[in-house]
């Protein structure tokens, strides 16, 4: 195994880190192909160990990181709060980070693996961090990201989960859930109905078979989308459930529920 650096000379090269051909870019896409009154188009960027210098000469935890940046109409709007919302993810890590970015905050991700192994040579414990964005929905009115991450900084499992990033096109404002409808009540006490015969919860209370819903009454997961034919609500481990419970999902036609939707 490479010698771990020390912590003050770590310190010198980490934050001198990224090297621009390491960071690659689908450049299928320019600015100059894109006017001001253009929808917006997205192209992917991958940061990977080898973007920064420290991984060269010493063992780093594994970076794999693929994320959406918009250009044209809104893109400046939609990429602050894309990489907001990409740096929170990182902060359900044991320190929270201030970085401004993704790459600061995979630094940050570095820096920390290199103090635990300092301090504890021996364990065999790595760091990983893979983070994958793709582009859901993009229309006129709607523009949804899907992200899948993995976390994992030691202990007895790391933690994975699937993320929903929804925008108003038109605006480039990040929309909550409560603006994905027409009538949220109607649609909350649609979705538990389907939630109760999905998970065989007939007049029990809705926590009776091992869910932990907040004062055992059902509410909507954090997570939803808005697709062409379909309604997609996501639960992630921990949210209504025990993390050995997994991913709980519900998918309902777009049809059956459309009166209760603004997109």
């Amino acid at each position: 195994m490479k010698k771990i650096l020390s912590l003050s000379f770590l310190v010198v090269f980490l934050f001198n880190a990224c090297k621009s051909d390491s960071k690659k870019e689908d450049t299928s896409v320019t600015e100059e192909s894109l006017t001001e009154e253009s929808s917006v188009e997205l192209t992917s960027i991958s940061i990977d160990s080898n973007a920064f210098e420290i991984c060269k000469e010493n063992e780093c935890p594994t970076i794999d990181l693929n994320y959406l940046v918009a250009k044209g109409k809104n893109a400046d709007k939609i990429n602050q709060q894309n990489q907001a919302y990409l740096v929170e993810i990182f902060n359900s890590t044991p320190d929270s980070s201030s970085s401004k970015n993704l790459e600061e905050a995979a630094e940050s991700f570095i820096k920390e693996y290199f103090e635990f192994k300092n301090e504890f040579p021996e364990s065999p414990a790595s760091y990983e961090a893979e983070l994958y964005q793709e582009e859901l929905v993009k229309n006129d009115s709607l523009l949804t990201y899907k992200t899948k991450f993995y976390l994992f900084t030691g202990g007895a499992h790391g933690y994975g989960a699937i993320r929903f990033l929804n925008f108003n096109t038109k605006t480039g404002e990040k929309l909550s859930i409560s603006d994905l409808f027409s009538n949220e009540e109607a649609f909350t006490s649609y979705a538990e109905k389907q939630f109760r015969k999905k998970f065989n919860i007939i007049s029990q209370s809705i926590n009776s078979n091992g869910f932990f819903f907040e004062d055992d009454t059902y509410s909507l997961p954090e997570n939803i989308a808005i697709t062409e034919n379909e309604v997609i609500l996501i639960y992630n481990p921990y949210e209504a459930a025990s993390y050995a419970q997994g991913q709980l999902e519900l998918i309902f036609k777009k049809e059956d529920v459309q009166e209760y939707l603004n997109f």
